[in-house]
Order: C-alpha cells, then structure tokens, then sequence
C-alpha cells in the first residue's frame, strides 16, 4: 500500500508541477499577445491617420446619397401601398354596395 501512494503522491506532484508551469507559460504567452498587439494598434493607428484623409473624397455614394436613395425607396414603396389600398376599398365598395333604406 505504501508503494501505492508513492506512486499517487509523485504522480499528484508532477500533474501539479505541470500546471503550474503551463499557467507561467501561458501568462508569458499572454503578456507577449498583449504587448504585439499594443504594437501593431499603435502602427495601425498612424497608417489609418494618414490614409483617412487621403480616402475622404474618394466616391460619389456616401452617407447622405444613400440616405437620399433609401428614402426615395421608402416613399414609392408607401405610395404604391396607398394606391393598393385605395383600389381594393373602392372595389369593395362596387363589390358590396350600401343600401340605403331611408328614402
């Protein structure tokens, strides 16, 4: 029985020993992904300055032109939907006319 649980003692110790290193491999791992990324944002961030204002008038279609364009859809579209539903009332109305009994 001894035998047995030095056998699960040293077994024990080196899953712990093996944890723990794995944790201080990827806590270095960790800190190298966090300072190349601080790296490269800082890079990015003085390309991406410069190019803005050389791409800022690159195209006719922008915000305000696709804007203009999504609410022309929208009014044909609600005009077309007036239009329907003007038509199918009044065809109701030949369909079903009213009768007046008062005269």
């Amino acid at each position: 029985m001894s035998n047995s649980n030095k056998t699960n003692n040293n077994n024990n110790n080196q899953q712990e020993d093996e944890h723990t290193e794995s944790v201080e491999v990827l806590r270095e791992r960790l800190n190298t992904m966090k300072r190349l990324i601080s790296e490269r944002q800082a890079n990015n961030n003085d390309l991406w300055a410069s190019n803005h204002y050389r791409n800022k008038n690159v195209g006719i279609i922008d915000g305000n032109f696709l804007s203009l364009a999504f609410a022309g859809a929208l009014f044909v579209i609600l005009c077309v939907a007036v239009y329907a539903f003007y038509n199918l009332y009044h065809a109701i109305l030949k369909k079903f006319p009213s009768q007046h009994t008062e005269l």
